[in-house]
């Protein structure tokens, strides 16, 4: 059964006149009434009885025309629901990222801004560390990640959310803690406390790379994964670090946040998904990032 046929037979059932449902419907009225035939053919049912002056509905028609707008009605919903979908309106989105991606207000915003144009998408957020994020990415288990460069990865593309200096991490008593800055070269006899390659990703190397320039080789102490788990390490003395400037966000008693001379050691937070990524909802949500940074939270130092 065709649903034209379900859609003429409404459209008469309401008129109880073929000239003025045949116009509604802008075909001519002899096919109309041949469709109508076909109709109750197929069913084995008269739905119409007619007089040359006088339409009404049979019982089963009246029957027939409740279901027949209830199917329609579904067809009407299941066509408005994936135009939705492919205009990325609804579905579910799951979005990691690292746990300092929070501590600067441009993921909240963007967040914010997608859930107000987009209230009909679900999403999740789960906090993982950088190369979690990259296995989760490959895997489709996560569609967008947030986490911190550089990516060595094939088929993964990033878009630059923040850019900002490393600074110095600092149990409380330590002699440069009261310091308005201090050069990298001044920590050489700490003990480091780092994040581990396999979860920081581009923090170990920029770390490396910045005490090498400045002439010594960090002693690392202690690894730790997270980087509140670095702070509370350095607060309890196991050693110093070198961390984004975002930590400041926690506040602890027992360390220290000093920015370091210059030249200053940059770090990035990315907004990364698969290259050539075609859900709907992904292009949706990446646009209302870009939106965001374009409103005033430009990748900046």
């Amino acid at each position: 059964m065709e649903l034209r046929l379900l859609r003429y037979f409404t459209v008469v059932a309401e008129e109880l006149h073929f000239s003025r449902a045949a116009a509604r419907l802008h075909i001519a009225q002899p096919p109309l009434s041949q469709q109508i035939r076909r109709l109750e053919g197929e069913l084995g049912v008269q739905l119409l009885a007619r007089t040359k002056r006088h339409v009404e509905l049979t019982e089963p028609g009246r029957q027939f025309l409740a279901s027949a707008r209830e199917i329609l009605a579904q067809v009407d919903r299941a066509v408005l629901q994936v135009q939705r979908a492919a205009r990325g309106e609804v579905g579910h989105i799951t979005i990691g990222l690292v746990s300092s991606a929070s501590y600067e207000d441009i993921l909240p915003r963007a967040l914010r801004a997608y859930r107000e144009c987009y209230p009909a998408v679900s999403i999740t957020l789960q906090e993982m560390s950088s190369g979690e994020q990259l296995a989760a990415l490959r895997e489709g288990r996560i569609q967008v990640g947030f986490l911190r460069p550089p990516i060595r990865e094939p088929g993964i593309t990033t878009l630059t959310v923040l850019r900002e200096p490393l600074v110095a991490v600092l149990p409380a008593e330590h002699p440069l803690a009261g310091r308005r800055r201090i050069p990298i070269g001044a920590l050489a006899r700490d003990a480091f406390i780092l994040i581990p390659p396999s979860h920081g990703l581009g923090i170990l190397d920029l770390v490396m790379g910045a005490c090498l320039k400045a002439g010594f080789t960090p002693r690392i102490e202690q690894e730790a994964k997270e980087i509140q788990t670095v702070v509370g390490f350095v607060a309890a003395g196991f050693g110093v670090s070198l961390l984004p400037a975002t930590v400041h966000r926690l506040s602890h008693s027992g360390v220290a946040y000093v920015p370091l001379a210059p030249p200053q050691v940059l770090i990035e937070i990315a907004a990364a998904h698969r290259s050539g990524e075609a859900s709907p909802l992904v292009g949706a949500f990446l646009a209302v990032l870009r939106k965001t940074l374009s409103a005033g939270a430009r990748p900046r130092r």
